[in-house]
Parts: structure tokens; C-alpha cells; sequence
């Protein structure tokens, strides 16, 4: 039976509990503003009550309460929701990257505007036309060559903003897209590191069956601060650890954070991000095939058989006359004209020899390759592999290919492979649109098995290294393709005319060599330059033409000063479709570049005003059940209060009754 100090053990449980609760409630009402905090509540229950045991317990109570206790601080939060908001949150980044990227892409291409390629090109075309009309006059020869060097120095420009913007392994700024990558799996890799000590000190804490409310806060708040980084797939273990994966990557397990890697294969190919620390290679047989992932979605693995490598068409001279020194001429070839590759050249076969001719061949942008072996045969290689792109020579007005007696080195073939039993053929070695986001690479015949299960397929990562491979250097390999195509039409028609010294066969803009077979605009822009004898003598500008005015003639006859017949022709490449099979001019080419950036630049920013709405609702969601309502706080405090000064005033009682009892029976 319990005595009469016992109202003092109750009054206490109250005054205890009440505090408790009034300290649950303040917690709540400091961390009204913290971000990723929720809502906890101190579940108070009656604590466990004592038998009474005597002779008249059956009608007596039989149980005499002993006060309350906190049984619990209740954290308020929905697994459901907050699975949703971090699968959602890592879709609105993924997004919103992107869409910032193209914004900045838009920007830089800058149209509409005055200052812009397609303006300064339209003054180019024109600068043709002006010289036209008045061939001989200094000054519109010197307003080409100005037009001109504004046109490159557009083309640079904007080229140098794209491709700092994009950043390269070897040199990027703080602000390019490689330079954020990095960055961006660095903080990935510290929020892994972050989480897993987590799990660790929740561990040690609920070891004596506590619950680590504010911890598992932290540790949710960490989960999706990292999926706004990357795509995440998680769940809670037996001992209620956070394990995250990262596409194939277990990028936490228990209390242990193992780190993305960012690899780089060579200078020249952008950083990929994957779970080794060696550049993935994703392939059973990197001999056959292997393939490089950067912003491809989740895909299955794929089988490779390769039958055939694509390659390129390799000719050489078969010629009986020895030695192969002198002019061309001694051979028996005559002057006149020649095609190869579908362009017109006219040769002086008395004042040019086998070097002269293979400089000719190799300046003059046609995908072939052109030099002297020790022999002194001329070899011929295309530029780039495939059937497309095989040799192809006629003699006109010369015999020069008729004598030279063109053999073959090497055929020109295209590649041959299957993925998964479904047959491809590709005139290149490095295929990029057998499937979305993923490069195959072939090397040799055989069977290869690639696994296509890329690790990062969402986030601010994914935004970043989906615009860097794809729109962004759509922009770029579209824009020297542009460049390119006017370097070389320009120059093909330009050798065909006269300058006012009567001499034929020059270049306007400096060759741009092929440096890559499988991306032959590499690097036009960085190259595109006049030639220095054009800016040095304008008088070497061929805007005249040529005639052939005696059927017996082998060369044509230069048409005097005065003439403008090939500066038109030049103008006119402006209406020529050299783009799209045959259907696009460069206006038509360029328009089409400008309307895919922004076409995609729209997409990802409705899809990510999408997301933010969806994810706008699931935190209002969210709010409803673990946000902090100041006023209910402000409430329950006052409650909690009166509760505390009731359970102190009954302490107050029991001590007068105790004082009565001990000082007042006497």
C-alpha cells in the first residue's frame, strides 16, 4: 500500500512530463524554419499503476494510479511522400539544368539579333555580289576581305563562348559545364560520405531502443540534397541504415561511402562518370567493341557482333616511266581539266610536277589525302572511311588519271555489325545513332558483350552531361560544318576564277585539314583563316572567270579585270543546297541549328515547370503532416504550462497535508 508521501511521486511524474513536453513543443517551435525538419510530439501516457492486495480487495479498486510518463517523441513524417519528393526532386534538377544550359546556349547564339552568324554571313554572300558588279575596284576587294575576317572572327567567337561553356578535360573555366561536373560528384561524394556517418551515429543511438528523430531528419534532408545531385534508388535494412545506389553503383552500404570516380580516356574525349577509378570500357572484349555512356537512359545489355570494319578508299599511281621527277608533262599527260570527287581542276602539266600536284590534291578540301611515297608515286586516301566516300576520278580535258593508272590500296568498305541479331551498317568505326546516348566504338570482327546500364540517368549530373554531349555539341559540330562547307564551296569555285595577275587555281580561305575521319568538321572554326597572299595582294582575289574560246584549247583564257562572272558564282553558293541531302541551303542549314537549341531549350523548360508544380503539391502534402504550426505550438505550450502548474500545486497540497499530519496532530 502505498503512503502518503506517494502524492508526491505523482505530482512530480506530472511536473516532469508536462516539461517534457513543453521542451518537445519548444523544439518544434525553433526549428519552425529549419529546412528538413519535422514535426515531433511527446506521446504522454499513464504511467503503470500498483495492485491492492488485502482482505477486501474484491470491493475495493483494485489498481490506484502511479502519475504519467512520456512513452515516446513522436516524429511526424510519411515514408510515402518523402520517397515521392526524392524520386520527383531529382527529375525538377535533372531538368532545370538542362534547361538553364540551353538558356545560356540560346544566349551565346544570340538570335534573334543584329550581331549574329547569320547576319554577318548575309554581309559576306553581299560582299561577293558588290565585287561583282565592279571587279577591278580596290575597295570593294578590301570590303570582301574585311566581311570576311568579320565572318571568322563571328564564327570564333562563338564557337570559343560554346566550348567554354562546355569546358574540356585538359582546361575548363569555373563556370563550364566539365568544371560543374566535377564538382557536382564531389559534393555527391561528400553527402555519401555524410550519410553513411549517419547511419552510423542513428546506430549508436537507437542501440538502447531510442529513436534518433533529429538525426533521421538530417539524414532524409542528406538523401535529398543528393538526389538533386543524381539519380538515387534506396532502402532501410534490418538494422534501419540508409542503403543508396547510383544506377549500378552502391554509392552507400551500412555505415561505409564508396565514391564516383570521374575518368578520362585521353585529351581529346570528355570526362565519364562510373564506380571504377579506370576509364569503363563497358565491354567483355574491348577488341571488338566497347561503348561510351554519358547521358543514355537505363537500357539492357546488348550483344555485338562485328563481320566487317569500315574503311577508307587508298589508291596509288601505277606508272611505268622512271623516274617519276620533272614536269608532269615528261609523262605524257597534258594540260587541261580533271575531276576528282566531283570537282573541277585544271592542271599546267608543263610548269607542275608529281609534289605540285599532290599539294593541289591534299589543299583542296575534297576528303582526300594526297602525298609523294619514296617511289615518287602520288598516293590518294579519303579522309574518311565508307563506301560513301570512296575515290572517285575522270579525266576531262587532261589524261592526267588516264596516265597516272590509278590502283587500289585499300577498298573502301563500310562497316558491318548487329546488336542483339538486328543488322546495322555504318560508314564509320564510331557510331552514335544505333541508339541514344551511347558510342559504340569498333575495332575488329567478333562477338562483344556491352553492358548499358549507365550510372547516372538523373539530376543536376544528368542535365549537365546531357546538354555537354548532346545539344550543346550538336551546336558545335553544326557550326563547323557550317564553316567548313563555306570554306570549302568558296575555295572550289575561287580556284576555278582569275585574279587581276591573270593567275587561276588559288585558294581564298587557307585548306582546314581533316584531323578526325569520324568528325571531319573538327576544329574548322578554330582553323578558318584567308589565305595570307589574298590579304597581302588583293589583286589575287579571283573574282574573274575563264573561257574556253577554241575548242583546241586545253586551259581556259582569262576574261580580263573587268570581269565579275566568278564573284557571282561565289554569291550564288548562298542558294546552293549543300546540307540535308541535297535540301538545304546555308541559311536553311543554319535556321534549322538555331530552332533544335531552341526547341530544346522549350522542352526541358515545360518539363521542368512540370516537375515543379507536381513537386510543389507533394510538399504542400508534406507540410500538412510534419510541417510546424506555430499557433498549435503556441497552444500546446499554454496547455502544457497549466499542466505543469496543476501537477505543482498538487505537490503544494500533499505538503500541507504532510505538514498537518507531522506538526499539526500533537
Amino acid at each position: 500500500m502505498a503512503g502518503t508521501f506517494f502524492g508526491l511521486n505523482i505530482g512530480k511524474s506530472g511536473i516532469f512530463t508536462q516539461r517534457k513536453a513543453m521542451e518537445v513543443t519548444s523544439h518544434n517551435i525553433a526549428n519552425a524554419n529549419t529546412e528538413g525538419y519535422s514535426r515531433q510530439k511527446a506521446v504522454i501516457e499513464a504511467s503503470r499503476p500498483y495492485m491492492i492486495t488485502s482482505m477486501y480487495t474484491p470491493v475495493v479498486p483494485g489498481q490506484v494510479g502511479t502519475g504519467a510518463t512520456v512513452a515516446q517523441i513522436q516524429q511526424f513524417r510519411d515514408e510515402f511522400i518523402d520517397a515521392k519528393i526524392t524520386k520527383e526532386t531529382t527529375t525538377l534538377e535533372w531538368k532545370s539544368t538542362a534547361d538553364s544550359l540551353m538558356k545560356q546556349i540560346e544566349a551565346i547564339v544570340n538570335e534573334p539579333g543584329t550581331a549574329t552568324v547569320r547576319d554577318q554571313l548575309d554581309k559576306y554572300w553581299s560582299a561577293w555580289e558588290d565585287l561583282a558588279n565592279d571587279a577591278s575596284n580596290t575597295a570593294l576587294r578590301r570590303n570582301l576581305v574585311e566581311e570576311t575576317e568579320s565572318l571568322i572572327s563571328m564564327f570564333q567567337e562563338v564557337d570559343d563562348q560554346l566550348r567554354r561553356l562546355q569546358g574540356s578535360p585538359t582546361w575548363c573555366s569555373q563556370a563550364s559545364i566539365e568544371s560543374q561536373i566535377r564538382d557536382t560528384v564531389g559534393e555527391v561524394n561528400e553527402l555519401a560520405k555524410r550519410i553513411a556517418g549517419l547511419n552510423e551515429q542513428i546506430g549508436r543511438s537507437e542501440s538502447n531502443f531510442n529513436v534518433a528523430n533529429d538525426l533521421r531528419d538530417q539524414r532524409q534532408k542528406s538523401l535529398e540534397d543528393l538526389a538533386k545531385l543524381v539519380n538515387v534508388t534506396f532502402h532501410y535494412d534490418e538494422k534501419d541504415f540508409l542503403n543508396i545506389s547510383c544506377g549500378t553503383h552502391a554509392l552507400v552500404q551500412n555505415v561505409y561511402a564508396h565514391d564516383l570516380n570521374i575518368t578520362v580516356k585521353n585529351g581529346d574525349t570528355f570526362s565519364t562518370v562510373s564506380g571504377s577509378e579506370r576509364y569503363p570500357e563497358f565491354s567483355d572484349n574491348t577488341e571488338v567493341a566497347s561503348a561510351v555512356l554519358t547521358h543514355t537512359d537505363e537500357q539492357r545489355n546488348i550483344t555485338i557482333t562485328v563481320s566487317q570494319i569500315a574503311e577508307a578508299h587508298e589508291q596509288y599511281s601505277f606508272l611505268t616511266f622512271h623516274p617519276l621527277n620533272g614536269p608532269l608533262s615528261d609523262f605524257g599527260i597534258t594540260s587541261g581539266s580533271f575531276v576528282i570527287n566531283g570537282r573541277e581542276f585544271f592542271i599546267d602539266a608543263e610548269n607542275t610536277d608529281m609534289q605540285g600536284l599532290a599539294t593541289m590534291l591534299d589543299e583542296a578540301n575534297i576528303n582526300v589525302n594526297a602525298h609523294i611515297n619514296e617511289a615518287g608515286q602520288i598516293i590518294l586516301k579519303s579522309t574518311q572511311t565508307g563506301k560513301d566516300y570512296g575515290i572517285e576520278t575522270a579525266d576531262g580535258t587532261s589524261n592526267l588519271f588516264t596516265v597516272l593508272n590509278l590502283q587500289d590500296n585499300k577498298v573502301a568498305q563500310d562497316a558491318m555489325f548487329s546488336i542483339n541479331g538486328q543488322a546495322y551498317a555504318s560508314s564509320k568505326n564510331s557510331v552514335s545513332d544505333a541508339l541514344d546516348g551511347v558510342t559504340i566504338l569498333l575495332r575488329g570482327h567478333g562477338v562483344a558483350n556491352i553492358d548499358l546500364r549507365p550510372v547516372v540517368t538523373s539530376g543536376k549530373l544528368k542535365g549537365l552531361l546531357e546538354v555537354r554531349d548532346g545539344a550543346l555539341q550538336d551546336a558545335i559540330d553544326g557550326l563547323n560544318k557550317l564553316a567548313y562547307t563555306i570554306a570549302v564551296e568558296t575555295n572550289q569555285v575561287h580556284r576555278t576564277g582569275y585574279g587581276i595577275d591573270g593567275v587561276s587555281g588559288r585558294n581564298y580561305f587557307k585548306p582546314l585539314e581533316y584531323l578526325d575521319s569520324n568528325n571531319p568538321y573538327k576544329n574548322a572554326i578554330q582553323n578558318l583563316a584567308i589565305e595570307d597572299y589574298i590579304k597581302a595582294n588583293l589583286n589575287t582575289v579571283a573574282a574573274a572567270g575563264g573561257t574556253i574560246e577554241d575548242p583546241t584549247d586545253r586551259i581556259r583564257t582569262y576574261n580580263g579585270d573587268g570581269d565579275g562572272s566568278n564573284a557571282i558564282k561565289i554569291s550564288q553558293l548562298k542558294y546552293t543546297n549543300f546540307f540535308n541531302d541535297g535540301k538545304s541551303s546555308f541559311n536553311d542549314f543554319y535556321n534549322q541549328l538555331v530552332t533544335d537549341v531552341a526547341a530544346q531549350s522549350k522542352r526541358y523548360e515545360t518539363e521542368a515547370d512540370y516537375s515543379k508544380s507536381l513537386l510543389t503539391q507533394l510538399d504542400a502534402k508534406r507540410q500538412e503532416l510534419s510541417g510546424v504550426s506555430l499557433d498549435e505550438e503556441l497552444a500546446n505550450l499554454i496547455r502544457f504550462q497549466h499542466a505543469y502548474n496543476a501537477a505543482a500545486k498538487v505537490i503544494t497540497v500533499v505538503d500541507e497535508m504532510l505538514d498537518k499530519i507531522i506538526n499539526g496532530m500533537i
